[in-house]
């Protein structure tokens, strides 16, 4: 049985974090048993971030991992029947949405004032005084900083949003009406694109990175789709 350590559903979302909900949905594709343990602290994981698993007796981090040791060592194929040109565009978006959106969504969640007081009543609201306090200025700095080292945090608001909108824009002409990211069968890409669009869209904090997102109907109605078929009960 496959352990999945990953913090409870939140903000209106399966997860608080995409790439939590990408693994779950990767989960749920390939038919594989697996129990959640409910864990929200990233520092008992092995690469101190949040989902890790336990597979084969061992503690795996990063989401993008997981799913190559699903697919190699537990018979899942998050790409059958794709090209070779269909699995380059596949690894192309996931790097967009993953090492350029992703950051918008940590932007627009910690830096934005409304948003920031929803995320430290979530993440901090039940420790302890003084550290209710004194911990969720801390933790934010630090995210601060993780955005500028990223890249995404020396633009001005303005310029982020305006990326952001590109990102989606590429997305939404990509998925055009498919039913999935290459057509009628459910990929890895899929997995991916559902975990950053519910959080933006499904999630009840808003932005203008969420109003960009509601802009494109498509891009509204494939959440919905993949939430229904994957979370039904959310």
């Amino acid at each position: 049985m496959i352990k999945l350590f990953q913090p409870p559903p939140a903000f209106n979302a399966a997860n608080a974090s995409p790439f939590c909900i990408k693994l779950e949905v990767l989960l749920k594709m390939a038919k594989l048993p697996y129990q959640i343990t409910i864990e929200g602290d990233p520092s008992k994981g092995p690469t101190r971030k949040i989902p890790f698993v336990e597979l084969d007796g061992k503690l795996i981090g990063d989401s993008g991992l997981i799913q190559n040791l699903l697919e190699s060592k537990h018979g899942a194929d998050f790409h059958e029947n794709l090209s070779d040109e269909q699995k380059a565009i596949s690894l192309a978006f996931t790097r967009l949405i993953e090492e350029h959106l992703y950051w918008v969504l940590v932007y627009s969640r910690w830096m934005e004032d409304e948003n920031w007081q929803v995320i430290k009543s979530a993440f901090f609201g039940q420790l302890p005084i003084p550290l209710r306090w004194l911990l969720p200025n801390i933790i934010k700095k630090q995210v601060l900083k993780n955005m500028v080292g990223h890249g995404i945090a020396r633009h001005d608001r303005s310029a982020i949003y305006q990326m952001a909108g590109e990102n989606l824009t590429a997305i939404a002409s990509f998925l055009g009406d498919k039913t999935y990211a290459f057509g009628d069968q459910a990929s890895a890409l899929d997995a991916t694109l559902y975990g950053l669009l519910s959080s933006i869209i499904d999630a009840d904090m808003n932005s203008e990175l969420k109003t960009a997102a509601l802009y494109h109907d498509n891009l509204v109605n494939y959440t919905s789709r993949m939430r229904e078929e994957f979370f039904p009960k959310l």
